[in-house]
């Protein structure tokens, strides 16, 4: 399944998971599925010309990590369709309950 899917609220799978203290655990999971699919996406333009292979902005298959590190901002920035990000979610949430210690 592909974690940048939103919700009928434009809330992704990261967005939801903040809002459940146990989605805490599976937060990282979220992020890393989302990376591969992007990877994954990105690999119909793989660039194989052996020229450019020691670029510093290619990962070892050859994908510019740029363009990845722009899709994951992308993604983890994303916004509901009532504005707010995931982090600024999570944050809400924890103002919320008056548990401002980790905040």
């Amino acid at each position: 399944a592909d974690p940048r899917i939103c919700d009928e609220y434009g809330n992704t799978a990261l967005a939801i998971a903040t809002s459940y203290e146990r989605g805490v655990n599976i937060i990282s999971p979220i992020i890393t599925a989302a990376r591969e699919q992007i990877m994954h996406i990105l690999g119909q333009n793989v660039i194989t010309d052996p020229s450019v292979s020691s670029s510093p902005n290619l990962v070892p298959d050859g994908r510019d990590s740029d363009i990845i590190g722009e899709a994951m901002s992308q993604f983890i920035n994303s916004r509901s369709l009532g504005g707010k990000t995931a982090l600024l979610s999570a944050i809400t949430i924890d103002c919320s309950d008056g548990d401002l210690t980790d905040v």
